[in-house]
């Protein structure tokens, strides 16, 4: 795990700092408190979600979990702590998904109530769909094969393209005059052309044939 803040838990800085410290954070999405304290034996670690919540907690040398390990380090005044990023690590070890809002307890402090009874929040603004597991860029197949299968169903049946409707106004439907006397104009033209080629082709032939005519 990364470091990103460390420092000393003091009379001057006390836990309530950085207990906003951590709900405050916005890059990373389940920022880790580490709390050693000075007088005891007494070290731990305690498990945030983005939106401000305490989500679990685990006291290194007893075990203890829940919300009685975040009572007993947040006690602490005279100690050290850490704030570390998990990166890719699961942290199911400090998530008991209590999600106690952080603002709840900075208010109470230093008398926490022994039991987390009216602190857990049963709706919680989560922001994340899953904050045990980060990103890791995997997809959810079995997700996206249901969407897709929903989307199927939904999407229409294709038919093939639709039939086009042509107006009985429109202008592919009417006799276009103006060409049709193009088109006659050119072929007369190209039947006087081929006449004048052929009198020129067989012009003897033609002069022989009216003198025989008229000799005759």
């Amino acid at each position: 795990m990364d470091v990103i803040i460390e420092g000393k838990i003091t009379s001057e800085e006390g836990v309530d700092e950085v207990l906003r410290t951590c709900a405050e954070i916005k890059s990373v999405n389940t920022p880790i408190l580490r709390i050693n304290d000075n007088n005891s034996e007494l070290q731990g670690r305690i498990a945030f979600s983005q939106g401000g919540y305490i989500i679990g907690a685990k006291i290194a040398n007893t075990g203890e979990m829940g919300y009685d390990a975040v009572r007993k380090l947040l006690l602490v005044s005279d100690g050290n702590y850490a704030i570390l990023d998990p990166l890719r690590k699961h942290i199911t070890e400090v998530n008991q998904s209590l999600w106690i809002k952080v603002d709840k307890l900075v208010a109470l402090l230093p008398n926490l109530p022994e039991s987390s009874e009216g602190l857990v929040d049963p709706h919680p603004d989560r922001i994340e769909a899953s904050i045990v597991r980060p990103k890791t860029g995997q997809i959810d197949i079995s997700g996206a094969f249901a969407q897709a299968a929903v989307e199927d169903r939904a999407a229409p049946v294709d038919k093939g393209p639709a039939p086009v409707v042509v107006d009985a106004k429109s202008r592919s439907r009417r006799f276009n005059i103006g060409a049709w006397r193009v088109f006659r104009a050119g072929l007369v033209i190209i039947a006087v052309f081929a006449l004048v080629l052929s009198g020129l082709l067989y012009s003897h032939e033609i002069v022989a044939f009216a003198q025989n005519l008229f000799k005759h």
